[in-house]
């Protein structure tokens, strides 16, 4: 009987301290440490806009290293070829817009095929290298990008930063 009361005393005794003043899950969980506020400074630089030229020679060094990523013929998958599509579409958009309206035409052509591609990719799901005319496709519009439109044979169409800053003033105007 008496083992059953001092039982029953410390049950008591520890439902008590438990349950104290606070909630129980405010008593057994931890509580955050305060992050400390990192403080970071930027070098503040003046920015120099590239001229066209230059620019022209970036975007088209890029985009040819990612045809050349589109055109390998093992470990493909195809999200890598749908991003590798995206990004060559992307600097000849760029380059487009760099060159004058004729030869601009010119690479609008490649860019709609590139775009038609993209979304049969988008559609189909397959890669390129499993899908004969795609893998074709591709290598045909690389070549025509190649041949027709590298900068050494671009570089008297590519638009000067004089006709760029004229359409500014015109438009301010």
């Amino acid at each position: 009987m008496v083992k059953n009361y001092l039982k029953l005393a410390l049950l008591i005794v520890l439902i008590i301290n438990l349950s104290g003043c606070a909630e129980l899950r405010k008593k057994f969980v931890r509580k955050k440490k305060p992050r400390k506020e990192e403080v970071s400074f930027y070098r503040v630089e003046e920015y120099k806009v590239q001229p066209p030229h230059g620019r022209y020679q970036d975007h088209y060094v890029l985009w040819h290293n990612w045809q050349l990523d589109l055109e390998r013929m093992e470990g493909t998958s195809h999200l890598r070829d749908l991003r590798s599509l995206n990004e060559s579409l992307r600097h000849l958009t760029v380059m487009r817009d760099l060159l004058e309206d004729e030869k601009a035409e010119e690479l609008d052509i490649q860019i709609k095929y590139t775009e038609g591609l993209r979304e049969k990719l988008k559609k189909t799901k397959k890669d390129i290298v499993k899908d004969p005319h795609s893998r074709k496709l591709i290598e045909r519009i690389g070549r025509i990008v190649v041949n027709n439109f590298s900068y050494n044979r671009m570089k008297d169409y590519i638009k000067s930063d004089n006709s760029e800053e004229s359409a500014e003033e015109s438009e301010e105007e």
